[in-house]
């Protein structure tokens, strides 16, 4: 049967369903004999170009005719049409572009296509979609994930291969599942839209591990026709092809050479003692001898990897600091996604505890942390010395002859009876040190005594790392290497076996001992991410075990260098959180700092870029170095000020932040907008009139939309501004939500008719004093406080009336109105310093809250920090919140929170949010202390800065 391009759009729908339930047929069963189970994609229909353009005749002229059921019922093409239109996909609106090409397509039609992809997950096994994007989108991203891999997501996958290239091994390669796992954890420094195509971890594998099969090789998990497709457009740009090819290439090395498994029918049951052996994300241990005096040191692995189990636990990494036991200060949020961080004990971690937790970080998270991330037990703790002023943690606990060691003990414990053992100074309270120079013979005696402090000793028997350098080795039991290097081992033996057998995680190798030799060179390629044990017995001509020794090898992820630099180097960036988006990076909730040389000065150049990469504009600055949080607070006001970067930055997409100094160095850090199902856009008229558009990516199209005004800012107006509206010239907040979706934006002022009005305060009513009345103004904070600001210095302003107005009438609800009367004086105030002692006299009558009172005047001047503020708070208000039978060591932070930024509370726990709340509405007393304490600081700060101290 011939059918030509004028046919009957079903007659043509006919035959193209036909040959293409033939073909997926074929492929489902194909897909369903691979271990694990493959599944098939819309995109992979195989069809030549004629049947394709059959295809798109058919389905665009079935839809121009009114789609009606007779259409419907071949609906195969329908499912392929929607798949090549997610495979155009740019990131930004998939149904107006799927629209435009598809002249009579009605938004009602889109729930009928998300009904026959789910028909084809159950005929043909076809993929179904994963993760975020898809609990978010449940209609476009099923032809989005049957598009394999979108064009404009091909460029970052064959980057990201290129970069985990030396993380591939055998076992990898054959198990797309967890190669998706492995790959989606190395995504995050990649755009947002890169990570939510990830989160489909098993889509990723699947695409994967095709492209890695090499350009002349077949796939099981892709058609031929369509993995040419993918690496065709990969190869387009001459980056993209170099990126794939030596990941291609890397693969091919990997399976050629990937370490082969060998048993033995005798040994089949030999197992190796289990215990736990160094993971991956523990923590490096070492001793520095600085000043007469040996400090401890513990080095902070990389905790990405354990996204893997926990995919949360990246975004707490990356926006929380962090605490170590024994550790003084806290960690820096970035230090844990990249590792190296070095902290310094001032006094001994207790083993019984956590080694480090995330301040804030959910329970999950921090129980992963707690069994990922491990110091040796104790109570000693072993340290071989590495020449001068340096001794590495001995994991496995074993000396050998010859050799100098620190022991590290509880103060709890004896030290070894030895003639060759004498304590030396360590700075780490709770524990002393021992030096212990081995002696080159040991005694019976001496070793059964080690044996009693938990060390084993070693002779007749090595097993080292050789030939290139390892990354790291404590000189005993414990070697680590990164991807990609050769992990070559020597064996050596005293006396000479006739054979050993080599257990590598459990798997047994005969090795014959080669003639004549003292030492044999075994190289273990294709070793997984991750901690093997190595174990090495001797065996005589006779079968005898001679002598026994083993090894711990770490073979960590591969590690890119992160965008800010590192440390050691010239200039080093460091945010806060560790990968702001573009509004947290302009709008002040990030903090950067740059570090550098003393005194140097330095360029940053600020590029905001559209939604193709094209820049919109470059802005260059003269910073000093070091960079403060200070010098960048003042620095973003200077650019967002800037006519050229307001005139941008609403139709900008990503942001890059670039600081270099000649000579020094050059650091960069990437800011997205991100991916908003719901956006708003402003633009101006001629009067200076600002205009309002929605656009909404997401699949219903009917979003909800409310304004709230400046003087009525907790008052919701409906349905007023939609698509081109025209706003107030105060400007105000806007809020549009469509299912799940929410977007909370300030809007632009109009500077020279907002001035013509004059001023204005907001009008917050009271509502009353219940808790729920409370959460009312708790809420509405919350929503102003949180939304997106416009690069609009005057609508920042306008945010800020609006919270303390806010802020103000809810504690006023609460306090009473001898309070309120103070609010109203101090709201009216030029100098708020002026009211210390009427607000002091206001917090209450009683004997005791007057001495409250005096107590909390008498230590503003002590408290201008927040953390001093909360210590010291909590220690003042004690004996009231016992009194009020508060027992719960947060309340000082509750308080304190609910006086200044109510809309914060929203974060605390609801069982405890509403017992705290309770307690507040029954003694208004503690609020109104709190309220005095944020006041009376925030005055005298505003003083100081002012005297310029």
């Amino acid at each position: 049967m011939t059918v030509g391009l004028s046919s009957e759009p079903v007659e043509v729908l006919r035959y193209v369903h036909a040959k293409l339930d033939s073909h997926f047929r074929i492929l489902s069963e194909a897909r369903k004999q691979l271990e694990p189970a493959s599944p098939v994609f819309a995109l992979e229909h195989d069809l030549g170009a004629t049947d394709y353009e059959l295809l798109l005749s058919g389905v665009r002229n079935a839809v121009s005719q009114g789609f009606s059921d007779r259409h419907r019922l071949s609906w195969l093409p329908f499912v392929v049409y929607a798949a090549e239109s997610g495979y155009d996909y740019v990131g930004d609106e998939y149904w107006p572009s799927f629209e435009e090409s598809t002249p009579g397509w009605h938004s009602d039609q889109r729930r009928w296509i998300k009904d026959r992809f789910l028909k084809f997950a159950d005929e043909y096994g076809g993929a179904v979609p994963t993760g975020a994007f898809a609990k978010n989108f449940t209609i476009i991203a099923w032809p989005i994930a049957h598009a394999v891999l979108p064009t404009y997501l091909q460029r970052q996958l064959a980057q990201l291969l290129y970069e985990f290239r030396t993380g591939l091994s055998p076992s990898l390669l054959d198990d797309p599942v967890e190669l998706g796992i492995r790959l989606a954890v190395r995504s995050q420094g990649y755009t947002e839209r890169f990570r939510i195509f990830c989160q489909n971890t098993a889509l990723l594998g699947q695409v994967a591990a095709a492209l890695l099969s090499g350009e002349d090789e077949s796939s099981p998990y892709l058609v031929s026709s369509t993995l040419r497709r993918l690496v065709d457009g990969l190869s387009r740009e001459r980056q993209s092809r170099l990126w794939l090819a030596s990941a291609q290439q890397a693969a091919s090395r990997v399976r050629a050479s990937g370490f082969k498994k060998a048993t033995d029918s005798k040994r089949e049951g030999y197992q190796t003692k289990r215990e736990r052996l160094p993971a991956p994300t523990d923590p490096r241990f070492f001793l520095r001898y600085l000043d007469g005096v040996w400090n401890a040191y513990a080095e902070l692995p990389d905790l990405t990897p354990l996204s893997e189990r926990l995919p949360e636990a990246y975004d707490q990494l990356r926006t929380m600091r962090a605490r170590v036991t024994g550790a003084r200060r806290p960690v820096p949020t970035r230090a844990l996604i990249f590792g190296g961080q070095e902290v310094r004990f001032d006094m001994w971690p207790d083993p019984s505890k956590p080694f480090v937790q995330l301040e804030h970080g959910t329970d999950p998270v921090n129980s992963l942390i707690k069994d990922q991330c491990v110091m040796t037990r104790g109570p000693w703790w072993l340290y071989r010395c590495q020449g001068t002023g340096l001794a590495i943690e001995v994991k496995r606990q074993i000396v050998r002859a010859g050799h100098r060691y620190i022991l590290v003990g509880l103060e709890t414990q004896a030290a070894p009876d030895v003639s060759w053992c004498r304590q030396v100074p360590i700075r780490a309270s709770g524990v002393k040190a021992y030096e212990i120079d081995m002696p080159n013979r040991l005694t019976d005696t001496d070793t059964a005594l080690l044996v009693t402090h938990g060390i084993s000793t070693l002779s007749g028997v090595a097993v080292r790392p050789v030939g290139i350098v390892a990354s790291a080795w404590d000189g005993e039991g414990a070697v680590e290497w990164l991807p990609g290097e050769p992990a070559i081992v020597g064996i050596r033996a005293d006396s000479l076996p006739s054979h050993c057998l080599l257990v590598v995680d459990n798997d047994s190798h005969f090795v014959r001992w080669p003639g004549g030799e003292s030492e044999l060179i075994i190289s273990l390629k294709g070793l997984d991410v991750g901690t093997h044990d190595v174990t090495v017995t001797f065996h005589g001509s006779f079968d005898q075990e001679l002598a026994k020794g083993s090894l711990a090898i770490t073979i960590r992820d591969p590690q890119v260098r992160p965008e800010g630099g590192t440390r050691g180097e010239g200039m080093r960036l460091l945010a806060s959180p560790a990968r702001p988006t573009l509004a947290e990076l302009w709008d002040e909730r990030a903090t950067v700092i740059v570090d550098g040389p003393p005194g140097a000065a330095a360029e940053l150049t600020v590029s905001l870029l559209g939604g193709e990469g094209s820049e919109l504009v470059k802005i260059r600055r003269t910073v000093p170095l070091p960079l403060t949080e200070k010098a960048w607070t003042a620095c973003t006001k200077s650019i967002r000020d800037d006519k050229l970067f307001k005139d941008s930055y609403d139709e900008a997409e990503s942001c890059v932040l670039t600081v270099s100094r000649w000579g020094v160095g050059v650091v960069s850090l990437s800011c997205e907008r991100g991916f908003q199902p719901l956006r708003w856009r402003f633009g101006k008229e001629r009067d200076g009139s600002v205009v309002a558009t929605l656009h909404d990516r997401t699949d219903g199209g009917r979003a909800t939309v409310e304004f709230f005004a400046v003087d009525a800012p907790l008052d919701a107006v409906s349905n007023t501004f939609g698509v081109d509206a025209v706003l107030p010239p105060r400007g105000g907040l806007l809020r549009a939500t469509s299912d799940d979706s929410e977007v909370l934006v300030i809007a632009p002022t109009n500077p020279n008719a907002m001035f013509a009005l004059g001023e204005l305060q907001p009008y917050v009513p009271c509502y009353g004093k219940s808790p729920n009345d409370i959460k009312r103004f708790i809420h509405a904070h919350r929503r102003w406080a949180t939304a997106q600001l416009p690069a609009d210095p005057f609508a920042a302003y306008q945010q800020h009336v609006v919270l303390e107005a806010i802020a103000r009438a809810n504690v006023m609800s609460i306090c009473g109105a001898h309070w309120a009367q103070v609010e109203r004086s101090v709201e009216r105030a030029d100098e708020l310093v002026d009211h210390l002692d009427e607000m002091q006299s206001a917090v209450g009558v009683s004997v005791a809250q007057r001495f409250l009172a005096a107590e909390i005047g008498r230590n503003l001047y002590l408290w201008l920090t927040p953390q001093t503020l909360e210590a010291g708070f909590a220690e003042v208000m004690k004996s009231t919140f016992r009194r009020n039978g508060i027992k719960t060591p947060l309340a000082a932070r509750f308080v304190l929170t609910l006086a200044g930024r109510p809309g914060d509370v929203t974060e605390w726990n609801a069982c405890d949010l509403d017992y705290l709340l309770e307690r507040v509405v029954a003694s208004p007393v503690l609020l109104r202390a709190a309220r005095f304490a944020v006041l009376g600081t925030r005055s005298i700060n505003t003083e100081t800065a002012e005297r310029g101290l």
